[in-house]
């Protein structure tokens, strides 16, 4: 039997990883995206050991370690970088830019399966196919649809309604600096938590570094790009010279408000349309696991709609199965790393920071195993 077409709605890193999936299993696929071209305007992501084994999967790692910067250890220092504790590495970890991730994911596919600026409005799902409708006017029928349009997903609010986006209260900012980390923490990852602040900085290519910046506040707020960097210096004024000199010779600054969609029970499909990544289990980014996540979404799902070509709703289910379990522990965990990181109780916030330098390395490395796990897989 013939494998049923595929469409996907959205070229992030979720829906281009599904599309290099469906290809190495022969299964026909078309991609829309609703920007003019496939880019990211985001800064780094950072990919752990399981997303990076289904990359080598697709024939897509040996790039991703060309382009990526490889970490080696992380460090958790106080705000002037005096080491509070440090982790050596137990498996692979790579930073890379978000725009140079899509750039590897999409140098694969044909051209003629991408179609861009295709903004979808609206989803009928009916019993036996999609109708999706384009803002361009536009009308599709589809046989399987994959919603992998982000934690904003127009096809989630309309099939399920009922899963509010959930704000933390804190706000994130992002970016790219010219100036390089100290020599001693270049191949390192830096995880910093001091006056009720987040300061992440990990090195990237080209001698450059990657930074985040982390406070409490409510969603909603604007910068003002002229004046962003100065308010950023501020905020982080007590901290170490060598941080304030990231921000300082940084591009342009991104700011998210940080959120996800919660951990109550969902479907993960509805008739001949099916949720990946953000779109249906998005998480903050306290783990750094939101696009890990989607890339095994993606693989997961290829493999069971290969399995499976003729029962469509079977796929569906064990999807759901053998995903749901990992994800939503993720984004509990992350949620509950990023309530406490920033509590406003100081001695809950000091026992924080006190258990994560102080815990035995047992935890550690069982929280690495659990997040790099793909034995699930192996029941498809």
């Amino acid at each position: 039997m013939q494998p049923t077409p595929v469409t996907i709605i959205g070229g992030g890193i979720g829906g281009l990883t599904l599309a290099n999936a469906l290809q190495h299993h022969n299964i026909p696929f078309e991609l829309y995206e609703q920007a003019p071209e496939l880019s990211d305007v985001g800064a780094g992501i950072g990919l752990s050991e399981a997303p990076i084994r289904l990359l080598e999967k697709l024939g897509l790692a040996g790039l991703l370690r060309e382009k990526g910067t490889h970490l080696k250890r992380v460090h958790m220092p106080d705000k002037q970088l005096n080491i509070r504790r440090t982790i050596e590495a137990a498996s692979e970890m790579i930073v890379i830019h978000r725009a140079r991730l899509i750039d590897i994911l999409k140098h694969t596919l044909p051209a003629g399966s991408i179609h861009l600026s295709k903004k979808i409005v609206s989803v009928d799902a009916l019993q036996d196919e999609s109708i999706l409708r384009f803002d361009d006017g536009t009308k599709l029928t589809a046989p399987v649809t994959v919603a992998a349009d982000g934690i904003k997903s127009v096809i989630r609010q309309q099939l399920l309604p009922g899963i509010p986006i959930r704000y933390i209260n804190q706000t994130i900012w992002r970016g790219i600096s010219d100036a390089p980390l100290p020599d001693e923490f270049r191949d390192s990852y830096l995880e910093i938590w001091d006056e009720r602040l987040r300061f992440l900085a990990l090195p990237y290519e080209n001698n450059q570094s990657f930074w985040l910046g982390v406070k409490p506040a409510p969603p909603g707020g604007e910068d003002n790009p002229k004046t962003i960097i100065d308010e950023l210096l501020d905020l982080f004024q007590n901290f170490h010279p060598d941080l304030k000199e990231l921000i300082r010779t940084s591009g342009p600054v991104l700011r998210n408000d940080m959120a996800d969609i919660g951990t109550q029970k969902r479907p993960w499909y509805k008739n001949r349309v099916l949720f990946l990544g953000d779109s249906i289990h998005a998480t903050t980014p306290n783990l750094a696991q939101g696009g890990c996540q989607a890339i095994e979404d993606a693989w997961c799902l290829a493999k069971l709609l290969k399995k499976y070509p003729d029962d469509f709703q079977i796929a569906c289910r064990r999807y759901q199965q053998l995903r749901q379990k990992k994800v939503m522990k993720i984004v509990a965990d992350s949620w509950q790393f990023g309530k406490a990181s920033h509590s406003k109780n100081p001695l809950f916030h000091y026992g924080f920071r006190l258990a994560l330098t102080r815990a035995p390395e047992y935890f550690i490395r069982r929280q690495e195993a659990f997040l790099n796990d793909l034995s699930y897989l192996d029941r498809i």
